[in-house]
């Protein structure tokens, strides 16, 4: 999958970091392995989210494939994540945009296990308005007053699928930051048609979920633990930024 990436897809690496030392070692990066170097003062993590969606849509681009520069592809096959999905598949490239254009997805979501938690929690319960909380969970709809709660709701799918051997699922899938595929006409709808001077991943995710709940996005989910956080360099906690 990432020789893949590397090799026959056009690349863009949106350069955010405060270290203008490392400028010139980006350039020479995205120069050997045929990157298109951006670079910005930090827009945060979610503002680049944000600028990349802007991005695309000026491209003549069909599909974008988004990474965040720690979550790399997992190369050991025969090995399974926590929750015991599989953590490499063949031609993961290929089939993720099959599974996207036959089921006319506007976001594919690429891992089942992140870091923080996976998806079978509706992580979305956390963050939507209380109002939102008391009219989709009516029956549970009160935070904890610490921390996250053993008996948060779980993800509803609703169908299960499989295409080459590689499963999904369909149904209320949460938005996050995670890898992603992400289809032209999905990434505006998700970026674009809404938008926020200051935007967070809770805000995306409350308001995508709603949006997914009246029909108007289509997620999916392979069942599948293709990539690993690995945040092998970490950077001074004021310098954080979100948007």
């Amino acid at each position: 999958m990432t020789k893949i990436l590397l090799k026959n897809q056009e690349k863009i690496l949106l350069d955010n970091s405060t270290d203008l030392s490392t400028t010139s070692v980006y350039s020479e990066l995205c120069s050997k392995y045929g990157f298109e170097h951006i670079k910005k003062d930090n827009l945060g993590i979610c503002g680049g989210r944000q600028w990349i969606a802007e991005h695309f849509e000026k491209s003549d681009l069909e599909y974008m494939y988004f990474f965040e520069d720690d979550m790399f592809f997992y190369p050991k096959k025969g090995e399974v994540c926590r929750n015991g999905f599989n953590r490499m598949v063949d031609d993961l490239y290929d089939k993720t945009i099959m599974i996207t254009k036959q089921e006319n997805f506007d976001y594919l979501k690429l891992n089942f296990s992140e870091f923080f938690g996976d998806n079978s929690t509706q992580w979305t319960w956390y963050n939507v308005p209380q109002v939102v909380r008391e009219q989709y969970w009516s029956n549970y709809s009160k935070l904890p007053e610490h921390g996250t709660d053993p008996n948060a709701p779980r993800v509803k799918y609703d169908n299960v699928k499989i295409y080459e051997g590689l499963p999904y699922v369909t149904g209320e899938i949460y938005y996050c930051n995670w890898p992603q595929l992400v289809s032209k006409s999905g990434s505006k709808k998700m970026f674009l048609e809404t938008t926020w001077a200051h935007p967070y991943e809770q805000t995306w995710m409350s308001h995508m979920y709603q949006e997914l709940k009246k029909e108007n996005l289509k997620f999916g989910l392979l069942l599948l633990t293709p990539t690993e956080h690995n945040r092998f360099d970490h950077y001074e906690r004021e310098l954080r930024k979100e948007s």
